[in-house]
């Protein structure tokens, strides 16, 4: 299993973010801030912060596509959590992850 230390914050002006990398924009219509983790494998790797009503993006290594994928977001001072389910995404693509006021409802797209 290839390590996640590949994963870094991608939205600071001027950022390079690779071609093959794969973009995780977070877009949280929560009140709650909430802590943002990829899990590939079975083991969850901790991506950020987004604070609530807040946009984050990060860029993951292009080496997480070929394990099994989803994104897991917890809300600080709050219960539940909202999940993308499995992804199978490839290199170059992106994904937003929309986390809903009602986390159950919170969606994922891939493009």
């Amino acid at each position: 299993m290839a390590p996640l230390s590949g994963c870094v914050r991608g939205n600071a002006p001027g950022d390079i973010v690779p071609a093959n990398g794969i973009t995780v924009d977070v877009e949280n219509q929560n009140f709650y801030d909430m802590d943002v983790y990829v899990v590939a494998d079975g083991l969850a790797t901790r991506l950020g912060t987004v604070t609530g009503n807040r946009d984050e993006s990060f860029v993951l290594d292009p080496s997480v596509v070929a394990q099994d994928l989803r994104l897991v977001a917890t809300p600080i001072g709050g219960n539940g959590r909202a999940s993308s389910g499995v992804l199978v995404v490839a290199p170059g693509q992106s994904i937003t992850f929309k986390i809903a006021p009602q986390l159950r409802n919170s969606t994922t797209f891939i493009r």
